[in-house]
């Protein structure tokens, strides 16, 4: 076989395996393999030194290959290939011994360097190998040489005693070395063990390859400490009297004494470069942004870096010892956690967890099991990132996105308005004009209704696009093909405007098939639909035609389906199409919009998939699990018991809007004391006076916030409804439901939902 490093590409397409093999080639023995089974089966025969091989294959992927090739040979180094480059496969690549990785795509240079490279580390870990078993193996023959030369001296009879004596002082002297690993403690010892059991005036060991200057004679003498044919330096003995004069058996026992010394420094210097990177390694650990956490077998704090006291405010003292569990929610910790084992040593998840000063936390948790010497595991080590700021810049990129995307429909949103006020308008000029021409005021009113009702929906879509929410509101049942009208309807104004102020051709077609409930959020839904119609109408910019489907993928599953016939997308794109920060606008895009459908869709328990070529249009996927029906309606806008009527105190600074209110409530029977502002609903209320207080949110000098915080503090038990016109963010909805608020109404607000609501809080106060 050539003496030239064996090397093995293994990847599942032929032509970056046959790119990678021609460039090679020329330096190198090469053998290819097409998917992991042949690459494991290649091992036995070709013997590779180093293997270049992709992560994302079939059947068996990159991560699990490299896990197999370490477990048959640790020694064969291993370079991931990847087109992705994210971190979490960074990370899995190196957990697993991986000696490095390149981000497709690469260059030559790179490719022959990162070869060279990992070949020189597997030779010096090679020669390492060979010289501690090499070592094992003199230490031995020279114990064996010892005791023979004893036995050879034992046999001379007493006229040799006084060299058995020095054998046995060597041997004792010999232990001595072989087990000190400090050089400094190690020449004082031989040092003082020569002159102190042998009787010599002086004693040194001098390193470096230039003997000492003084000349050897019969009371001094001069042994070179050999190592494979290189002199690491000179033992160096003599007795100034001369009294007694260095015989030819001691320059023997000296001279072995030599060949101990060379294995006593070299194991020294094993043991320095060990203490070396030992050291280097706690200071990375010292020095890491992340908290790198060790947890032993019974689930404590091992270990604890300054990192993880900035992260969770806790000291080391304060920490080990304690149990790990405590720092994460129980879920996803215990599912990651419960999932170790040796087929899968590592687990990545996202978790919420809190400081020790009640600070909210964001973090990105890695596990890894730490092997044992028994071939189990020894605990494990956990590396957390704290990703609260990214998160929250990540929040603020995505909702900038949104109100982008709502600023480019803006204009044919106030076309939209215009129209509608328009239509309010002019049948109110007609009506005033012609008050008693009955089938012109039944007209108006029926156009007024019916113009004001569909302005209100606008704006609710348009709030429920723009706000913000979070991750832990529940699932609901929803209808998909509503959710894709509501889609459509609040993006028709961007439709129109390219195509009717633009001259762009765009054509829909819309085919919504009998698709049963599903189970999630539908204000998410809504988002991500809507960000694929934007880009698809971005994608046209020449015309073209929106498709939407809604079917059943099969019996367990619902499918959208949202395609164009615009520019379409490289494979490099299509690859990179769902990270995070990717974009191909330019400044236009924040590179969120794709990235975050992906991650509500999988909230779902779904899957989005993209399907493009240069020219020949993009199809977007979104598959989702179907839910089950409630069993029963819901009761919440039931009021059962007949009508009630009450005391009600109407807060609300638009007179207009405090005058209609009043007299809808009215109307229905009850009692209504209307005022126009927070303080003079303070001045007011009397406590018990009351059967229920309807306030407006935003009020200049009182907020309807302060005003129900005050008029709780007097009467606990009166319900309160809020009523706005402005769409509510998630921290105002857990502030209202910390106040109790019995309800929220959105203007404009109809005859019939303000009856309901308020028959639902009166029902609820006599309880």
């Amino acid at each position: 076989m050539s003496e030239r490093p064996r090397v093995l590409v293994v990847d599942d397409e032929m032509g970056p395996r046959e790119s990678l093999r021609m460039i090679l080639k020329p330096r190198y023995e090469i053998a290819t393999a097409e998917s992991g089974e042949a690459a494991l089966k290649t091992l036995g025969t070709f013997h590779p030194d180093l293997i270049f091989m992709d992560i994302k294959m079939p059947q068996m992927d990159g991560i699990e290959l490299l896990r197999r090739i370490k477990g048959t040979d640790p020694s064969i180094e291993v370079v991931m290939i990847t087109a992705y480059a994210s971190l979490e496969t960074v990370k899995n690549a190196l957990t697993h011994g991986a000696f490095e990785y390149l981000i497709k795509p690469f260059s030559r240079q790179d490719l022959e360097e990162t070869a060279k490279r990992a070949l020189a580390r597997r030779q010096d870990g090679i020669g390492t190998r060979n010289q501690l078993t090499a070592l094992v193996e003199e230490m031995r023959g020279l114990a064996t040489k010892a005791r023979s030369l004893e036995e050879e001296a034992r046999r001379e009879g007493t006229d040799q005693s006084l060299r058995v004596t020095q054998l046995s002082i060597l041997r004792e002297i010999s232990r001595s070395l072989l087990g000190q690993l400090d050089f400094r403690q190690l020449t004082t010892a031989i040092t003082d063990l020569l002159k102190e059991a042998l009787g010599y005036d002086e004693a040194a060991v001098r390193l470096g390859p230039v003997a000492p200057a003084d000349a050897p004679g019969e009371a001094r003498i001069v042994c070179p400490i050999r190592e494979e044919g290189k002199i690491l330096g000179y033992l160096l003995v003599a007795n100034r009297s001369a009294t007694r004069p260095i015989d030819p058996g001691e320059r023997e026992l000296l001279e072995m004494l030599s060949d101990y010394l060379a294995v006593a420094i070299r194991n020294s210097r094993l043991y320095g470069e060990v203490a070396e990177t030992k050291q280097y390694l706690e200071q990375l650990i010292l020095s890491a942004g992340d908290a790198i956490i060790s947890v032993d077998g019974e689930g404590q704090v091992r270990s604890w870096n300054p990192a993880a006291d900035r992260i969770f405010g806790f000291t080391a003292a304060q920490a080990v010892g304690q149990p790990f569990a405590n720092l994460l929610p129980p879920e996803p910790y215990r599912s990651a956690h419960g999932s170790l084992s040796r087929e899968n040593p590592v687990r990545a998840f996202d978790a919420s967890a809190k400081r020790a000063d009640g600070r909210s936390l964001n973090l990105a948790v890695t596990l890894s099991s730490l092997p044992g010497r028994n071939g189990g595991t020894d605990g494990m080590l956990a590396i957390i990132r704290d990703m609260t700021a990214q998160r929250e810049i990540e929040a603020q990129m995505h909702q900038s996105e949104r109100l982008t995307s709502l600023g480019q429909m803006a204009g044919g949103i106030a076309h939209d308005f215009n129209n509608l006020l328009q239509a309010i308008l002019g049948y109110a000029q007609l009506m005033a004009r012609s008050p008693g021409n009955v089938d012109v005021v039944r007209r108006g009113i029926d156009v007024i209704e019916k113009a004001a009702t569909s302005g209100a929906e606008t704006v609710r879509r348009m709030q429920k696009f723009a706000r913000i929410r979070q991750q832990d509101e529940p699932f609901v049942p929803m209808d998909v093909n509503q959710v894709v009208r509501d889609s459509l309807a609040i993006t028709r104004p961007r439709w129109e405007e390219k195509k009717i102020k633009g001259g762009v051709p765009l054509q829909l077609e819309l085919e919504l098939g009998p698709v049963p409930v599903v189970m999630g959020r539908p204000a998410e839904l809504n988002e991500v639909i809507t960000n694929l119609v934007l880009n698809a109408i971005d994608a046209m910019p020449r015309g073209g035609t929106l498709r939407i489907r809604t079917r059943l993928a099969d019996h367990r599953h619902a499918a959208i389906t949202v395609a164009d016939t615009g520019m379409g997308m490289t494979d490099e794109v299509r690859k990179r199409v769902f990270d995070p920060y990717f974009t191909t606008k330019g400044e236009e895009g924040t590179g969120l919009g794709l990235s975050v459908s992906h991650s509500i869709v999988e909230r779902h328990g779904g899957d989005l998939r993209v399907d493009s070529r240069p020219g020949e249009g993009t199809t977007f996927t979104i598959t989702l699990p179907i839910g089950m029906k409630p069993t029963s309606e819901s009761t919440t806008g039931s009021h059962p018991g007949g009508e009630r009527t009450g005391r009600i105190l109407l807060v609300d600074n638009d007179p207009q809007v405090l005058s209609i209110l009043g007299e809808m409530l009215k109307d229905a029977g009850h009692h209504v004391l209307p005022v126009p502002s927070g303080p003079e609903a303070l001045r007011v209320f009397i406590p018990s006076g009351f059967d229920l207080i309807i306030t407006n949110v935003g009020m200049p000098d009182m907020s309807g916030w302060d005003v129900a915080e005050r008029l709780r503090a007097s009467d606990p038990q009166v319900p309160v409804i809020f009523i706005t016109g402005w769409g509510l963010q998630e921290e105002d909805q857990a502030r209202s439901r910390r106040l109790g608020i019995s309800a929220l109404l959105f203007k404009p607000v109809s005859p019939q939902d303000l009856h309901r609501t308020v028959q639902v809080a009166l029902a609820a106060r006599t309880r």
